[in-house]
């Protein structure tokens, strides 16, 4: 048997020219069955084929034990001496049912090799396979072994041989030599199911912030398109609600790929989430999220957790506060993410942002960067890939608005998107698959896309009052007016005690002067008091006995959201109610 074996590759879905996860990892499988095939003839046999179970290209994990039903299996595989052979075998690609009674459902069951040394085209269990059955009569086949792949106890395929007219019969020493090849193929096949069922889990977790809507905020209305720049990459976005109207952005891209970068991108948004509800500025946020990737990396080794991969780009994100009573933004980021801003005329500008190295992999400190983004502005957020920052000079506080200032010679990505956003489409959707389409394939990173809205001036009331106990009063009064005004007098009563508890407070810890605000937003009312003491108020459970104590327990009940917001000057405390309906 030294004749030059022939493949048969006819309707082949592996050499479909899809390079998704899946597609790929189906072209790894047929590779191993026709390796299998490549090294059993001419050496072992004249004709072999092998037939993986469907569940396997479906990305589904086959359950331990036996084959008893009416699974469907795929030939992977087909390789023969003659040519004639080859052009009358079934089509490498199509399916078939294994019929009961038959050495392969035998096989299947018992998950023993079959060895029968000569083959009667006349055997009655030939009549239950006609598909094989032609190809053993037509090909002249006298001598068969079959042989399940499995490992493990799963079911992965069957692996068959045949001898034909001119060779002798198979013996004991060619079983032996072919459970070898069956043994170390159906290893890397489980390799292959391994990874597919990895594959699997990786990219439920990678599409599960796809499948999210953003929130409904008045502050802008979010929409966002998903990358392909790197299939395996594990990219997120958030829109997350802050005190005082305000709204974050969040884009982002895990370190690493598959599993290990899917479990982390959701351990990055759940402490990015954790830390917003701090009212975090952006550069103390990705201070703090760069020091839980430090941790996260350096943890233990475990079985089930690979360690990080050094030569892939790091984790990059970028974090952008939208204020709608000041139109203006905050940014901060690590690694190479970007922002475009195309104001209600059209004009289109790259805010200069402070550059960073990817998170966990740098010692320099986070800048801010502000800029403005009038109402009616389209904020599109564009996350990383490249793991490496735009490079600047030594820099003093970057300009807030400098068109092309954060364009890389190399990177074309900047001036495209800049292209795509000039005539900004009126449905965001739309205008977010329009930006994806205007970059190569490999080149198309997670976007956001925000249409600011600022807040009426008439929603907006400030007063400044002086460190003065007399002050709680006037204070108390002004909101009742400011109330009334609103036609908000159902919220009056609950409201002044609000007011006079927190400026109270404020009086009492603070000797600079004080701030109230009072926001109507579309479903709240958000009262601010700020004060100059860089200390936050403590609730505590005050005994029956205690005469006070009670304030801060009482804005908890009158309110459904409180909180503080930590700034230079100081910090502001802050409460919403839940408009009438």
């Amino acid at each position: 048997m030294t004749s030059r074996p022939t493949a048969r590759r006819t309707a082949d879905p592996s050499a479909a020219s899809s390079d998704t996860p899946s597609a790929v990892l189906s072209r790894n499988l047929f590779d191993a069955a026709r390796n299998l095939t490549g090294a059993a003839v001419p050496t072992l046999a004249d004709a072999s084929s092998v037939d993986v179970l469907e569940q396997l290209l479906r990305g589904e994990v086959p359950p331990p034990g036996p084959v008893h039903g009416s699974e469907q299996f795929r030939c992977a595989a087909f390789a023969t001496t003659r040519e004639d052979v080859a052009r009358s075998a079934y089509e490498v690609g199509g399916t078939s049912h294994v019929p009961h009674a038959t050495p392969f459902r035998q096989s299947l069951s018992d998950l023993r090799p079959r060895l029968i040394r000569h083959l009667s085209h006349s055997s009655r269990w030939l009549a239950r396979d006609p598909g094989r059955a032609r190809l053993i009569r037509e090909a002249g086949a006298h001598s068969l072994i079959v042989l399940p792949l499995t490992v493990r106890g799963v079911v992965l395929g069957l692996f068959v041989l045949y001898r034909l007219a001119g060779s002798n019969p198979f013996g004991e020493d060619s079983l032996q030599e072919a459970a070898r090849l069956a043994n170390r193929a159906a290893l890397t096949l489980d390799t292959v199911r391994r990874r597919i069922e990895e594959d699997a889990l990786a990219r439920l977790l990678r599409h599960s912030p796809e499948a999210e809507e953003p929130p409904a905020l008045s502050a802008l209305e979010a929409a966002h398109g998903r990358g392909t720049a790197e299939s395996s990459a594990a990219q997120w976005y958030d829109v997350l609600p802050l005190s005082g109207a305000r709204a974050a952005l969040v884009v982002g891209t895990a370190a690493g790929r598959g599993v290990p970068a899917a479990v982390a991108m959701h351990q990055l948004r759940a402490v990015i989430t954790a830390l917003s509800a701090l009212d975090l500025p952006p550069h103390e946020l990705l201070a703090r999220l760069d020091d839980a990737v430090r941790r996260l990396d350096h943890r233990p080794p475990a079985p089930y957790r690979q360690p990080p991969d050094r030569s892939r780009p790091g984790t990059s994100c970028l974090y952008v506060i939208y204020d709608p009573t000041t139109e203006r933004c905050v940014a901060a980021r690590a690694g190479d993410p970007s922002v475009l801003v195309a104001d209600p005329d059209g004009e289109v500008s790259i805010p200069r942002l402070a550059p960073h190295s990817s998170l966990g992999t740098g010692d320099e400190p986070f800048e801010t960067t502000e800029f403005e983004a009038p109402t009616g502005s389209t904020v599109l957020l564009r996350g990383g890939g490249t793991g490496v920052p735009e490079q600047h000079e030594p820099h003093e506080p970057h300009p807030p608005q400098c068109a092309g200032a954060d364009d890389d010679a190399d990177d074309p990505t900047p001036e495209r998107l800049r292209e795509a956003m000039i005539h900004s489409a009126p449905h965001l959707p739309r205008l977010a698959d329009r930006v994806l389409r205007h970059l190569p394939l490999d080149r198309r990173p997670p976007v956001l896309l925000a249409r600011t809205r600022a807040l009426d001036a008439k929603d907006v009331a400030a007063v400044t009052l002086p460190p003065d106990p007399a002050t709680v009063s006037t204070a108390r009064a002004w909101a009742g007016r400011q109330l009334a005004a609103w036609l908000l007098d159902d919220l009056a009563y609950d409201t002044a005690l609000v007011v006079s508890e927190l400026v109270t407070n404020a009086v009492r810890y603070s000797g600079g002067p004080i701030g109230l605000r009072l926001i109507r937003d579309e479903h709240v009312l958000i009262c601010e008091v700020s004060d100059t003491s860089g200390e936050g108020p403590h609730p505590y459970r005050p005994r029956a006995t205690d005469e006070g104590g009670r304030g801060l327990t009482i804005v908890g009940r009158l309110t459904q959201h409180q909180g503080t917001r930590y700034t230079s000057s100081g910090k502001t405390v802050w409460t919403e109610q839940s408009l009438p309906e």
